[in-house]
């Protein structure tokens, strides 16, 4: 199926025992694991939520989302730490925000690395964002996102990782990726990123 057909045609839909797991598979072990064995058990339980991604009737991929906080301490910019705290009056630095965190995001590995990770994100992104303005106090999403997807979320789609792993990542994520490609960075996005 061309890459550029499947950007204007997939939609979500929630993992329900009916649908056919069986020819996904992805770059990762982990993720395509997660999707067939534990997926649906994690849902049932409100653990998370998985929506795959569907094109003509073909699973593309998946995204499995739940809630999270991301500590004040850990926003990077220090304007936007400073409003929060103005705005909310915080005196703590313990506070924590309210988040969304994409558990997993995964795309067929006939359809990887052509672009569709990233379409496919942002729009998850704006989803979340209308879901912010709409239904639930939330300004930040947060991914622990594997060595090897790095370059995906930071220099791709805008993602931050922590202060405290510059110095390890600026250094050595060439080799972490090539010793432990699945270790992760804890990252995350304002969504004002998106206005």
């Amino acid at each position: 199926m061309d890459i550029e057909y499947i950007k204007e045609n997939y939609r979500f839909e929630t993992l329900t025992k009916d649908h056919d797991l069986s020819n996904f598979e992805c770059d990762s072990e982990d993720l395509t694991n997660f999707l067939k064995d534990d997926a649906l058990t994690q849902q049932k339980r409100k653990l998370n939520l998985t929506k795959l991604i569907i094109c003509d009737d073909e699973l593309i991929g998946y995204v499995s989302l739940l809630t999270d906080t991301i500590p004040l301490k850990d926003i990077r910019d220090e304007e936007t730490r400073k409003d929060i705290k103005n705005q909310l009056n915080i005196t703590s630095k313990k506070r924590k925000l309210p988040a969304i965190k994409i558990g997993r995001l995964a795309i067929d590995k006939k359809y990887s690395k052509q672009g569709l990770g990233s379409e496919i994100l942002m729009s998850i992104l704006f989803n979340i964002k209308n879901l912010a303005e709409s239904s639930v106090g939330l300004r930040f999403v947060t991914v622990e996102g594997y060595a090897k997807a790095y370059n995906f979320y930071v220099e791709h789609n805008n993602f931050i990782n922590l202060k405290k792993d510059d110095m390890k990542i600026k250094e050595e994520l060439d080799i972490i990726i090539e010793r432990n490609p699945e270790q992760t960075f804890y990252l995350y996005l304002d969504l004002k990123v998106l206005e």
